[in-house]
């Protein structure tokens, strides 16, 4: 763990999206909670820059998948429909990535549906929103975070042939998506078809993926991107009296405290008693780093109300004073532990170094 003097690099990565998942051309305005968002980023950008001394910058992650095209008209309609906002969010320093939900319609349901099940598709859907953004920032996406948490072998493999550097929405945990058959939005959800991918033994500092399995650190099999997961936490901070100490130490076997995701949007703590776990979880790391993550839900809703909530009690913390919200493109190496950062890189010597789906089809034609 750093000093307590020294700063520590934090995302704060904001899903740029529709308030509901059922959403249709009859609507007029699906993205009411993205306006809402906008205007609170603003005024919580001025008080964390009065309390740390530094401006922050934060991440916005466009919704560009198919659902997006055939409701809205076009797949990068929420940075073409809002010009001034995109305009003034990228004066102020702020970066934008790609967000993506496996989101199709089902003629049966006749509903929108997570389709987790059909590989091809969560490829496809995935490969879709890249090439919307890099056609609509004339560049391509160098960050990305899958829709629901949810990820899969083929949907790293598509971010790493298309130049994705780091993905931000890796939950190393057994997630929620494994106890329930829904996607849920602050106003509506959304049928999950096909299984959701258990993480619980990813790592929880960033890594560079194995191409066999994601969920593990890769080798001389590893994948160029950079997994960057979300900030977990003990659900309860350990009692820190000398005599909690001597109990500790006498029990052999003391009982385990579960590690958790630290969502922003849970009232399972007090908004203080949020940032005390991020600060306590900050002391165990190697590597410091806080990687947070919220959508633009609609404002009013129990969800956004808690967010804000939370977020502007950091500005009364003694944490704001050493977080500084950044780039995580800025800050690679130094969240990144020794042992991930040595990566083959194409064209190594390693026998072990399977060429991905795209390289392959590229040496074939040559």
């Amino acid at each position: 763990m750093k000093s307590r003097g020294e700063t520590i690099p934090a995302f704060l990565s904001i899903d740029v999206e529709p308030d509901a998942f059922q959403i249709s051309r009859d609507q007029t305005d699906h993205w009411p909670g993205y306006a809402a968002t906008y205007e609170f980023a603003r005024s919580l950008r001025r008080e964390l820059a009065r309390v740390s001394g530094a401006k922050p910058i934060f991440g916005w992650y466009y919704r560009m998948d198919p659902q997006i095209e055939q409701v809205c008209g076009r797949a990068d309609f929420a940075m073409r429909a809002f010009p001034d906002r995109t305009v003034s969010l990228l004066e102020e320093g702020d970066y934008f990535g790609v967000h993506a939900h496996a989101l199709r319609w089902s003629d049966e349901r006749q509903l929108w549906v997570h389709d987790f099940g059909d590989r091809q598709w969560l490829r496809d859907s995935t490969k879709f929103a890249l090439d919307a953004f890099a056609a609509c920032s004339g560049s391509p996406a160098k960050l990305f975070r899958a829709g629901a948490g949810f990820l899969t072998n083929d949907i790293i493999e598509v971010l790493d042939e298309n130049g994705v550097v780091i993905e931000l929405a890796l939950e190393p945990v057994a997630g929620w998506g494994l106890h329930t058959k829904d996607v849920s939005s602050s106003v509506d959800k959304s049928p999950m078809v096909g299984e959701y991918t258990n993480c619980v033994m990813a790592p929880r500092t960033p890594y560079h993926p194995s191409r066999e399995d994601f969920r593990k650190p890769g080798n001389c099999d590893a994948l160029r991107i950079l997994l960057v997961p979300l900030t977990t936490g003990v659900g309860v901070l350990p009692s820190g009296g000398l005599m909690a100490r001597l109990k500790r130490r006498l029990h052999a076997e003391p009982k385990p405290n579960p590690v958790r995701m630290l969502y922003l949007t849970e009232d399972d703590w007090t908004e203080r008693g949020f940032w005390d776990l991020v600060s306590h979880q900050l002391r165990t790391m190697e590597r410091p780093y806080v990687s947070l993550g919220i959508r633009t839900d609609r404002f009013g809703s129990f969800r956004a109300a808690r967010v804000c909530r939370v977020l502007t009690a950091l500005t009364n913390h003694p944490l704001a004073k050493r977080l500084r919200f950044v780039d995580p493109l800025d800050v690679k190496e130094q969240i990144t532990p020794e042992r991930a950062r040595h990566v083959p890189m194409p064209g190594s010597n390693s026998t072990n170094l399977r060429p991905t789906r795209a390289r392959a089809k590229a040496e074939a034609r040559t």
